[in-house]
């Protein structure tokens, strides 16, 4: 079931996240050799009196980084998040990606699932955070839904299996159908929004890798996994709280909620669907059982919008919400962001993309006291003599073309974008 509101809510699109870990160099070296990110920057931050290395990871161009790993986080301290989602194309690359998973060293928890709508292969990474990787199938049912998936037979049997467990489900319609409903709910509210990339048109004028480590020159062997990241899941001490934060503050729709039932090492939970495209049943999924006492791992919950006067907009409306806190505007140079804790800590950045690319991490002040034309002419004052800096297209077309050539690019054909 789908819940609606009427209030207004801002432009925004999921953009990225990342997490706190234990050990940013062992998890960097899993995410860059079996999963095939590449390293766009890393450095040490300090953070008033905390410091923490940090790694920004992507496999999408028009995104510096879709993951970041910072360091920080106590070894007694669990993880609060439930989940890290990539799609992939077929069953072919789920049974690929669990006989390579098999054999890597620190990986546990390779289970299957079929949901109904999707075919996931789930795993936990070498420091603890659960990994989903999912196939859609043409098909809906409401969430929660868990089948058993045996991934040793064969396409047709299971399609066949699948199609037959939705049929006889209270709730199926074709998937096409769901999507076309909830277009037309999402922009009734106002609350559609392109998930596509800005185009990319610019001339690559440097041989010189804009990546921070080598990425190679030729596709592996054995191809890195062929997906692209979907959707984030985190653990939540109070459901009703934060639910009401993403859906009423942030304009998410809820497309579905219920009890999970206990599956592989996964206790039965309370779980909530979240989405601002109408092809994705989930971006955001909140699901229940963290300890109110354990301090939260996420690192950043990323949104991304169109131009500053909706930044300064969100900047005013979070500030009223009871519940968000620690609030800190910084300028990022290649983006103008604002970040603050959800109702649960969890720490978001909104962020406009600024037109520029100068090495991460770099964190100046941002002063929402200067009118735009002031502030715009601030940083961009500033970038340029940055060194490292180029124009944020050229840096896209750079990256992309190192991707490309590596192996390494995510599977585009299952997420929207303009070239």
């Amino acid at each position: 079931m789908i819940s609606v509101s009427e209030q207004n809510v801002p432009a925004l699109v999921f953009s990225h996240f990342g997490v706190f870990c234990q050990d940013v160099a062992a998890l960097e070296d899993f995410y860059t050799r079996v999963m095939g990110f590449a390293v766009s920057d890393c450095g040490h931050v300090h953070a008033g009196p905390v410091e923490f290395d940090m790694s920004f990871m992507t496999r999408r161009p028009w995104e510096h980084h879709q993951l970041v790993i910072a360091g920080g986080r106590p070894k007694e301290l669990p993880s609060t998040v439930n989940q890290i989602g990539f799609l992939a194309p077929d069953l072919a690359e789920l049974r690929r990606m669990k006989a390579r998973l098999e054999r890597e060293p620190g990986v546990t928890g390779i289970e299957a699932a079929d949901h109904g709508i999707a075919w996931t292969l789930y795993f936990v990474d070498p420091q603890g955070h659960r990994i989903s990787a999912s196939v859609n199938t043409g098909w809906y049912v409401p969430q929660p839904a868990y089948w058993p998936l045996d991934l040793s037979r064969s396409d047709v049997e299971i399609m066949t299996q699948t199609e037959g467990q939705c049929r006889t489900t209270l709730g199926f319609m074709l998937r096409a159908a769901w999507a076309e409903e909830t277009h037309k709910v999402l922009a009734s509210l106002g609350r559609l929004a392109s998930q596509a990339t800005p185009s990319i048109d610019a001339k690559i004028t440097s041989s010189e890798s804009v990546f921070r480590r080598p990425v190679g020159t030729h596709a592996p062997a054995d191809p890195f996994p062929k997906i692209a990241m979907h959707q984030v899941g985190i653990y939540v001490a109070d459901m009703d709280r934060l639910q009401a934060f993403y859906a009423q503050t942030l304009g998410y729709l809820v497309t579905g909620k219920g009890r999970m039932p206990a599956f592989g090492g996964q206790a039965a939970a309370d779980i909530v669907y979240l989405t601002r495209d109408p092809n994705q049943v989930a971006q955001l999924i909140l699901v229940s059982g963290r300890d109110p006492k354990i301090k939260s791992s996420v690192n950043q919950v990323t949104f991304r919008v169109p131009d500053i006067t909706t930044l300064r907009g969100i900047n005013d409306s979070l500030r009223t919400i009871p519940g968000c806190a620690n609030f800190r505007p910084i300028n990022h140079g290649n983006s103008y962001s604002l970040y603050c804790d959800d109702p649960e800590g969890n720490s978001l950045e909104i962020s406009y993309e600024s037109d520029y690319y100068i090495p991460a991490p770099i964190a100046w002040p941002l002063d929402f006291g200067m009118d735009d034309a002031t502030l715009l002419k601030h940083v961009a004052d500033r970038v340029h003599s940055t060194p490292g800096f180029m124009p944020r297209a050229e840096w896209k077309a750079r990256s992309r073309a190192e991707l490309v050539a590596s192996g390494r690019i995510e599977a585009e054909e299952l997420v929207e974008h303009v070239y």
